[in-house]
C-alpha cells in the first residue's frame, strides 16, 4: 500500500496529535467497557454481536481479492475469531485489567519470532534482547500472587497475542486491501464462528442478549463504532501521513490508559511486580516496534487492536 498523502516530518500538527491520543484513549477505555460488558452479556455473544455490527457497517467496503483470498481469510479468522474469543475470555476471567491489557502487547515479539522461523528474517541482538525483555516482563507479572489467582486469564491472553501474531505473518503477504475492507473481512471471520461457539458454550446467550441493559447495548455500539471504525480508521489515517517509527510507539499508550482506567474506575489491584513487569514488557515491545518500523516505508494493514 502507498500512503494517501505525503509523509510529514517533524512535529505532529496539534490536530494530528490530538487524534492520535484520542485513538489511544478509545482503545484503552475499551478494556474497561468490555470488562463491564461481560457482567451484563455472555462474553462470546458480546464479541459476536460487536463484530456482526462491524461487518454490517463495513459491508460496502468489502471486496474480493483474487489471488489473495487465502491470506485475507486467514487474517480474518486469526485476527478475528481466534484473537477476540481468547481476549474477551481473558477479560471475563481476570480480576484486573492491567496484566491483560499489557499481555496483549506480546503480539509484536511473538510475530518477530515467527517471522524468523517461517519467513527467514534475521534476528539481530537488539530484537533478541527486546523479545527477552518483553517475555520477562509478562513472566514477572505472571508470578505475582495477585495475578496467579486468575492465571487461566493470563494464559488465555497469551493465546490471543499468539493468534494476532500469526495473523500478522499473513498480513505481510497482503497488498492493496484497505483498512475498512479488512475490517469487513475481520468482522466476517469473527461473528459467525463466535456466535456458534456462544450457542454451544454459553447459557441462553440469545435470550440474555435480547434482555441486555442499555449499558450492554451501549458497550456493543462503543466497541463496534468507536474502537473499530473511529479507532482503527483514525490510526490508519495518521499512519498514512507520518513515519511509522514516530506513530507506532504511541500505540503503547492504549494498555497504559487501560490499566490506569482500571485502577481509577474499577479499583484494580496494583503491585510492584505488575508495575515493573508491565514496564519491561512495554519497553521490549517499544524496541521491536521502532526497529520494525524502520524496515518498512509503507504503513501496514491495520486490524483490531482490542
Amino acid at each position: 500500500m502507498t500512503p494517501a498523502q505525503p509523509v510529514q516530518h517533524g512535529f505532529f500538527p496539534p490536530s494530528h496529535l490530538g487524534l492520535l491520543l484520542l485513538v489511544q484513549l478509545i482503545w484503552g477505555a475499551n478494556f474497561v467497557v468490555s470488562k463491564l460488558a461481560v457482567t451484563d452479556l455472555p462474553p462470546l455473544m458480546f464479541i459476536a454481536t460487536r463484530f456482526f455490527v462491524v461487518w454490517l457497517l463495513m459491508l460496502p467496503f468489502m471486496r474480493w481479492h483474487p489471488g489473495q483470498m487465502g491470506n485475507v481469510l486467514a487474517i480474518a479468522f486469526l485476527a478475528g475469531a481466534g484473537h477476540f474469543a481468547a481476549m474477551i475470555l481473558s477479560l471475563a476471567w481476570a480480576d484486573d485489567i492491567g496484566p491483560i491489557a499489557i499481555g496483549l502487547q506480546l503480539g509484536p515479539p511473538i510475530s518477530t519470532v515467527l517471522s524468523v522461523v517461517f519467513l527467514g528474517e534475521r534476528l539481530g541482538p537488539w530484537r533478541l534482547a527486546a523479545i527477552v525483555i518483553a517475555f520477562g516482563g509478562v513472566a514477572l507479572m505472571g508470578f505475582d500472587p495477585t495475578v496467579l489467582e486468575y492465571w487461566p486469564a493470563l494464559l488465555m491472553v497469551i493465546v490471543a497475542a499468539l493468534s494476532m501474531a500469526v495473523a500478522q505473518i499473513f498480513m505481510r503477504m497482503v497488498r492493496g486491501v484497505s483498512v475498512y475492507d479488512m475490517q469487513a473481512w475481520v468482522g466476517f471471520g469473527t461473528w459467525p464462528p463466535i456466535f456458534a461457539l456462544s450457542l454451544l458454550m454459553e447459557d441462553q446467550p440469545v435470550a440474555r442478549l435480547l434482555d441486555a441493559s442499555l449499558y450492554g447495548w451501549a458497550a456493543v455500539a462503543f466497541t463496534a463504532v468507536g474502537v473499530s471504525l473511529v479507532g482503527h480508521g483514525g490510526f490508519y489515517w495518521i499512519l498514512q501521513r507520518h513515519e511509522i517509527t514516530r506513530v507506532a510507539p504511541f500505540a503503547l499508550l492504549a494498555p497504559v490508559f487501560g490499566a490506569v482506567l482500571g485502577i481509577v474506575l474499577l479499583g484494580d489491584v496494583v503491585t510492584w511486580r505488575i508495575v515493573v513487569g508491565g514496564l519491561l514488557t512495554l519497553s521490549g515491545v517499544f524496541i521491536i516496534t521502532v526497529r520494525e518500523g524502520r524496515r518498512r516505508q509503507a504503513p501496514p494493514p491495520v486490524t483490531s487492536r482490542t
